[in-house]
C-alpha cells in the first residue's frame, strides 16, 4: 500500500498485486513463493487472495505443476481489448472467443466430418463457390458447395463401391484442380484416411508410401500411377481423370468422372471419433516413408484456430494459400481450413510464376494472402508496388523461415499491409506468430519470434527436463497439459521417432529448437532450425 492507495482498499490492493506477479510471471506461471517474493506478503495471505482469484476465475491453478496463471476471463478481456502488446498475431476486434476452439462437434465419438466441412453450409452458401479454379491459361472455374455435396456423395459411393471402408487409406495424386476437393470430401464421407501425395515424389518414394501406408485405392493422373506400378495389383481400384491414357496396369481402372456420373449420391456420412485419423502424411525430406503423421479429427480445433486468428480470415475475405496440397501447410489451411469456415478454396495450377500471381492477386481481388517467403522475396524482385491496379491486400501471412528486416519493411511499408510471420511443425500446425504492422512501429522492429498462439502453452526445458525461467536458454517444448489445442500423440508404427518428441515423459511435446522465451513472452530461438524452418529452406 502506498500513500496514494484509497482508503479501505487494502485486500483490493492486495490482490491486484498478486496479479500482477501472475502477469509478469513466465509462460509456466508463478509458484506461491514467487508471489509471496514479489508482492512481500505472508505466505497464509498470499495464499488465501490467490484462491479467491482462482474462484473468482481471475486466476487458474495447476495441482501437478503447482503454478498459477491468468484466469480465463482476464484471458478473454485481453483478447477482446487487444493486450496492448505489439506483435500479437491477430488484431484484437476480430479475435474470436477461445472457447470458440473447444466446441462440441469436434469432439466425442459421432463426427460427421463431411457434414462438418461442407453440408452444413448448404442452407446459406450452396451456390456460394467452395472452389475456385484458375488455370495457367487464366481460366477460371468454379465449384459450388451444392455441387461438391453432390459430387463427393456420388464418388463417395464408388469408393465404397470398390471396398474402401471407415480407416482405410486412399491416395490422392493430383493436381489443384476440382478433382483433388471432390476425391478428398468424398473419401471423409466414407470415414477413411486421406493420404496426399507430392507430385515431384519419385517413384521410390511414391511406391514406399503406398505400402507403409497400406493404401487401398488410388486417385491420380497417368503420371503418377506409372509411378505406383510397383505397388499396384490385381485388386488395388486406380480412379483416372478422364482424358489421361495409360497403358496397361494390374489394378482396377476407372475413369474419375465417368464413375460418378453413373452412380447415384451415397445418401449416408461416415462418423469419427475425435481421435479417428483422417489425413495421414509423411516426412517429404526422405525418399523412405518415415515418420507417418496420422491427423486426427480433434486437430480441427487448431485448423479453425489458425484460420480465424493466426491468418485472421474473415467473412468478407477473398483469401489465397499459394501453398502446395502435398505439404501440411497447404492441407491444413488451403484445404480443410477453407471447407471448415466456410469460405472459398483459390486455386492456381501449374509452376509458380510472378506475373500469374499478380493477375490472380488482381483478377480476384485478393485481400488474404498466405505464401511462402520466397514467392514474396520473388515479387518484391519484380516489385509489385509499381503495377498498374493496386492491388485489394489486407494482410500478408508468410509461414518458413525467419524474415529478414528489408522484407518486413518492403511488405507494411510498400505494401501498407501487415505481415504476419508463423511458425510451426507438422506435428503441430502454426503455434507462434509476429505481427508486423505499419501502423504500430514498436511491432515493426520487434525481433522475436513471436508470441505462443493461443490454445497453446511452451516452455523451456534444462538437459533434465526442469522448467527454466525467463531468458533462461533451453530446449523449447509444448506444455501438453496447458495446450488443450495440442493433437499430436504419436507417428505411426515409429515408437523411437515418437520417444523422441516426448523425452521428458508425456507432459511435454520436445519442439526440438534451443532457445528462450524473454519476460514479456515472446519466444527467441537460437538453436537450429526447427524441422517446419528447415524444411522450407
Amino acid at each position: 500500500m502506498d500513500a496514494a492507495s484509497p482508503r479501505g482498499a487494502q485486500s483490493l490492493s492486495r490482490a491486484v498485486s498478486v496479479l500482477r506477479v501472475v502477469a509478469a510471471a513466465p509462460t509456466q506461471g508463478a509458484r506461491l513463493a514467487d508471489l509471496v517474493k514479489g508482492t512481500g506478503l505472508s505466505k497464509a495471505t498470499a495464499h488465501r487472495l490467490a484462491a479467491a482469484l482462482v474462484h473468482e476465475g481471475l486466476l487458474a491453478y495447476d495441482p501437478a505443476s503447482r503454478y498459477y496463471g491468468l484466469g480465463q476471463f482476464l484471458l478473454d478481456a485481453g483478447s477482446r481489448a487487444g493486450g496492448g502488446a505489439a506483435g500479437s498475431v491477430a488484431e484484437a476486434d476480430h479475435a474470436p472467443d477461445p472457447s470458440l476452439y473447444q466446441r462440441p462437434e469436434y469432439g466425442g465419438d459421432a463426427i460427421a466430418l463431411a457434414h462438418l466441412l461442407c453440408d452444413r453450409h448448404l442452407p446459406g452458401k450452396r451456390a456460394h463457390p467452395a472452389m475456385i479454379h484458375e488455370t495457367v491459361s487464366g481460366q477460371t472455374s468454379e465449384l459450388s458447395f451444392g455441387k461438391l455435396a453432390e459430387y463427393s456423395a456420388r464418388f463417395a459411393r464408388v469408393l465404397a463401391s470398390v471396398g474402401v471402408r471407415k480407416g482405410d487409406c486412399v491416395a490422392v495424386m493430383l493436381p489443384k484442380g476440382v478433382e483433388l476437393v471432390i476425391a478428398a470430401l468424398a473419401i471423409w464421407r466414407v470415414g477413411a484416411v486421406y493420404m496426399p501425395l507430392f507430385s515431384t515424389y519419385a517413384t521410390s518414394a511414391v511406391n514406399s508410401r503406398l505400402e507403409s501406408g497400406e493404401v487401398k485405392a488410388i486417385v491420380a493422373t497417368r503420371t503418377l500411377v506409372d509411378r505406383a506400378r510397383n505397388y499396384i495389383d490385381s485388386s488395388t481400384p486406380v480412379f483416372l481423370i478422364e482424358g489421361e491414357q495409360i497403358n496397361r496396369i494390374d489394378g482396377i481402372v476407372k475413369q474419375f468422372w465417368s464413375s460418378i456420373y453413373s452412380t447415384e449420391p451415397l445418401d449416408d456420412v461416415a462418423m469419427y471419433g475425435e481421435n479417428d485419423p483422417f489425413i495421414m502424411t509423411y516426412s517429404p525430406k526422405s525418399i523412405a516413408a518415415k515418420l507417418g503423421l496420422m491427423i486426427p479429427v480433434r486437430a480441427l480445433a487448431e485448423f479453425e484456430q489458425c484460420m480465424r486468428v493466426g491468418l485472421d480470415v474473415r467473412d468478407e475475405d477473398v483469401y489465397w494459400n499459394m501453398a502446395d496440397q502435398g505439404w501440411e501447410y497447404g492441407i491444413f489451411y488451403g484445404l480443410v481450413g477453407p471447407l471448415l469456415i466456410g469460405c472459398s478454396i483459390l486455386f492456381c495450377d501449374g509452376p509458380y510464376d510472378v506475373s500469374q500471381g499478380y493477375r490472380v492477386l488482381s483478377k480476384f481481388r485478393v485481400t488474404n494472402l498466405t505464401a511462402a517467403p520466397s514467392q514474396i522475396k520473388a515479387w518484391r524482385r519484380r516489385d509489385l508496388t509499381r503495377a498498374p491496379n493496386r492491388l485489394a491486400l489486407r494482410l500478408v501471412s508468410v509461414c518458413g523461415e525467419p524474415l529478414p528486416s528489408d522484407l518486413v519493411s518492403w511488405v507494411t511499408r510498400k505494401l501498407e499491409v501487415p505481415l504476419v510471420n508463423q511458425y510451426g511443425q507438422r506435428e503441430t500446425g502454426m503455434i507462434m506468430g509476429m505481427r508486423h504492422d505499419p501502423h504500430n512501429p514498436r511491432a515493426l522492429g520487434h525481433a522475436s519470434v513471436g508470441r505462443i498462439a493461443p490454445g497453446f502453452s511452451l516452455v523451456v526445458l534444462d538437459p533434465d527436463g526442469a522448467v527454466l525461467g525467463a531468458g533462461a536458454e533451453g530446449t523449447l517444448a509444448i506444455d501438453i497439459r496447458r495446450s488443450p489445442l495440442f493433437w499430436f500423440r504419436g507417428y505411426r508404427k515409429d515408437d523411437p521417432g515418437t520417444k523422441a518428441r516426448f523425452r521428458f515423459g508425456d507432459d511435454y511435446f520436445i519442439l526440438g529448437d534451443t532457445g528462450h522465451i524473454d519476460a514479456d513472452g515472446c519466444v527467441h530461438y537460437s538453436g537450429r532450425a526447427s524441422h517446419a524452418i528447415s524444411m522450407q529452406g
